[in-house]
This record gives C-alpha cells, structure tokens and sequence, in this order.
C-alpha cells in the first residue's frame, strides 16, 4: 500500500481538523495548501493565517481600487451572484496575474480566481454602474438600472 490522490486527501481533511480544533482560540485559520506525494512520501503544505487579520490580496485590492481604470471601491467584501459559481463574495486582487486577477470565495467557501471584467460585470448588475473618479465631475450621466425600471418623461 502506497499513498495516492484518494489517501492524500482523506489524510489532508484530518489534519486540517485536526490542526482547526488545535489552534480554534489561537486567532489562526489553518488550510491546505497542495502538496506532493510519491509511492512511500507525502508532503503536505498547511496555510496558516490570521482570522483577524488581513491577507495580502486584501490589502492589494484595498489600496489600488479607485484608482483610474482600477475597480470599485466597494466590490470588496460584497456578496453578489456570479455565473455558475453561485453567491461569491471578492475577497482580494492577485497584481501578479493579468487575466485572472480577482480572488473570491464562493458559498462553499473554496477561494477561486476570475477574469476582473466579468466580476465587474456582475457586480454593476446588483449594485448598478461603477463610476470612475474621472467621470464624477464631468456630470456624465449613467444609467444605474434597467430600462423598464427608469420612468420615461416625454415632452411635447
């Protein structure tokens, strides 16, 4: 008997249950972090993070957003519906990739990567259009809701 998939990630959510219940009152959150194995060895990476701390992605996300052609500020921490994946809620921004730049954590709670525009996207369909810092003083009007929401005024 050797380790495989199957076995490294039995033994993984013991350890991360194990390791959770150990450190529960210590401020740490504890996750796995990927690994390797072979026939007879299995190496097992663990996340430590702070729960009442903030992670770089976070703070990243914080401190660029606003900026011209950057991303709302408020899309931080806020939960919308987004494709397939459900109800998510942006927890960071990942500056070292260029197409899949923003983190979120999905109702199951698994952290995963998408594209900024289409996450944008999805945010303005809930909360209505971003408007840039730009735009704000130019009195540039924008449509905040659908058509059939916005009362029509007809002169004549």
């Amino acid at each position: 008997m050797g380790f495989d998939k199957k076995i490294c990630k039995e033994l993984g959510v013991k350890v991360q249950e194990a390791l959770n219940e150990a450190f529960k009152d210590s401020g740490f959150d504890v996750a796995l972090a990927g690994g390797k194995f072979e026939e007879l060895e299995f190496t097992m990476r663990v996340k430590f993070t702070l729960t009442d701390g903030e992670t770089k992605a976070h703070r990243d996300y914080r401190e660029f957003a606003g900026y011209e052609g950057s991303f709302p500020p408020d899309m931080l921490d806020a939960t919308f519906e987004y494709g397939n994946s459900g109800e998510i809620t942006v927890i960071g921004w990942l500056p070292n990739r260029p197409k899949m730049d923003i983190l979120f954590r999905n109702s199951q709670g698994i952290e995963r990567v998408a594209p900024s525009q289409s996450i944008i996207q999805a945010y303005e369909r809930k909360f209505g259009r971003y408007i840039k810092p730009s735009d704000r003083g130019k009195g540039i009007l924008v449509e905040t809701a659908p058509p059939s929401v916005i009362p029509a005024v007809l002169k004549g």
